[in-house]
């Protein structure tokens, strides 16, 4: 695919599933106005990563997983850094105003974020390992928030088969994990 082709499929992808794109960013936010900025910043960077784009996807399976992403980096900044209305801080004592105050301040330490960080990897490693069939579910299953019914419905297959193809994903994805030397289950 030409560049120019490549910039082409992107803007009719973008305008074909942006309701899929919304619903996705808004099942991680839960916040329909920080959705709509997650989608706008997740287009804004695949724009400028078109060039990185290989084409082993389709555009759509590519922008929904930039997409999710960006909700998640979104969710966990709200969540480290939640916003307070100004009116709802100052109407607490003032001992409540302080330790609100303290918990913004609160970050996890070196050593949880390197930790956090290094399974994240392992974890998006091993799901980039599984087969297409299965990556596809555990994606949806997992980061899109679909259920059962819904990934049946997108993949054209029964749920009872949806609920099969995910254990077996899930089982998979357990042997990927043990094989790179974790064997316990991942909280993180």
């Amino acid at each position: 695919m030409t560049c120019s082709s490549n910039d082409d499929a992107l803007h009719a992808c973008a305008l074909q599933y942006r309701g899929r794109f919304q619903a996705s960013a808004r099942r991680v936010l839960r916040d329909p106005a920080a959705a709509q900025d997650a989608v706008q910043d997740a287009m804004l960077s695949a724009v400028r990563n078109l060039p990185r784009f290989r084409g082993d996807s389709q555009m759509s399976t590519w922008l929904g997983r930039i997409v999710i992403n960006q909700a998640i980096t979104r969710r966990r900044a709200m969540n480290r850094r939640p916003e307070w209305p100004l009116e709802t801080f100052f109407a607490q004592p003032e001992a409540r105003r302080r330790e609100i105050a303290s918990l913004a301040r609160t970050e996890p330490g070196p050593e949880r974020a390197l930790l956090q960080r290094e399974i994240r990897e392992l974890l998006r490693a091993a799901i980039d390992d599984l087969s297409n069939p299965y990556r596809t579910v555990v994606v949806m299953r997992h980061f899109e928030g679909a259920s059962i019914g819904e990934i049946a419905e997108r993949l054209g297959i029964t749920s009872n088969a949806a609920k099969l193809r995910l254990l077996r994903a899930h089982r998979s994805l357990r042997r990927l994990l043990a094989a790179r030397g974790y064997a316990q289950p991942i909280a993180a």
